[in-house]
């Protein structure tokens, strides 16, 4: 079973850039481009986070705020 992470940032070329570069080093990647969307992949308990501070509606701070109400995963 491959570890996995968990990609939030709005801008998708980011978001692709990193999904690509993960797949090749065989980690299983999930993705979010807003808050809300993020809260629901968590729910798939990926190993790591790596969360944008700069999001629309909801901000970064917000998102790790309400994943720590429920989980202790890493978050970059």
């Amino acid at each position: 079973m491959s570890q996995s992470i968990l990609i939030v940032d709005d801008e998708k070329e980011i978001v692709s850039m990193l999904y690509c570069y993960f797949s090749k080093l065989g980690y299983t990647v999930y993705t979010a481009t807003a808050g809300n969307a993020a809260l629901k992949e968590v729910e798939k308990n990926p190993d790591i986070i790596l969360l944008d501070v700069m999001l629309p509606k909801m901000s970064g701070f917000e998102v790790c705020q309400q994943i720590r109400e429920f989980s202790d995963v890493p978050i970059i």
